[in-house]
C-alpha cells in the first residue's frame, strides 16, 4: 500500500493450483500423443500402418500441443502485473479472499502529472486553446502554484450551466498533488 512501482511489477499473484494440475496433465498427455505418433511413424516404412493413421496421430499431437499452449496463455493471467509505473493506493481485498473478474483489488496512479478538469463559461471559448498556459492552487499548499498547458477542450457546452470542461495536465513534482 502506498508503495511506488515500476512498469511491469507483480502487483498480485493468484492461486493457480487447479489450472497448474491441468496443464501438467494435458503435457503428460501430449507426451504419450508424441511417443505414438514417433512409434507410428517407424511402422510406416515396413507397411504396418496407414499413412492415415499417421496424420490421425500427428493431428493429435498437435491439438494436445495447442492445449498446453492455451492453459499456459491463461496462466500467465494469474499474474497481475502493473501496466504502468506509479503510486499504489489501499489493497480492497485480504489475502487468501475469492477474487472474481471485476474484483477492485488496488488501485495504481501515475502521479507525475495531474489531470485537471474544470469548467470555463461559454464566453471564453474565443480565446481558449490548447497549448494554453494555467496556473492551478490547492488548499493544501497555500502560496504554491501549480503550471500547465491546456490538453484538450471539451467538443460540447453544457446547456444548463452554458460552460465548457477544459482538460489540463500539471507536473506534479515531488507527488505533492492526489488524484
Amino acid at each position: 500500500e502506498g508503495q511506488a512501482v515500476s512498469e511491469g511489477a507483480v502487483l498480485v499473484e493468484l492461486d493457480p493450483g487447479r489450472l497448474a494440475a491441468e496443464i501438467d496433465e494435458m503435457q503428460a498427455e501430449n507426451e504419450l500423443a508424441r511417443r505414438l505418433y514417433e512409434r507410428a511413424n517407424k511402422l510406416l516404412d515396413s507397411g504396418n500402418i496407414p499413412k492415415s493413421r499417421i496424420d490421425e496421430l500427428r493431428a493429435e499431437v498437435l491439438a494436445s500441443e495447442a492445449r498446453v499452449r492455451a492453459d499456459e496463455s491463461t496462466l500467465e493471467d494469474y499474474v497481475i502485473r502493473a501496466p504502468f509505473s506509479g503510486r499504489l493506493g489501499l489493497r480492497r481485498v485480504s489475502l487468501g479472499a475469492f477474487v472474481s473478474p471485476g474484483t477492485e483489488i488496488t488501485t495504481l496512479d501515475d502521479t507525475s502529472r495531474m489531470k485537471v478538469d474544470f469548467e470555463v463559461p461559454e464566453s471564453a471559448l474565443g480565446v481558449l486553446r490548447p497549448g494554453l498556459a494555467v496556473t492551478a492552487h490547492s488548499i493544501a499548499y497555500p502560496g504554491r502554484v501549480f503550471e500547465g498547458l491546456v490538453e484538450t477542450i471539451d467538443s460540447r457546452v453544457d446547456p444548463e450551466t452554458r460552460s465548457v470542461t477544459v482538460r489540463t495536465r500539471v507536473p506534479n513534482p515531488g507527488d505533492l498533488l492526489n488524484p
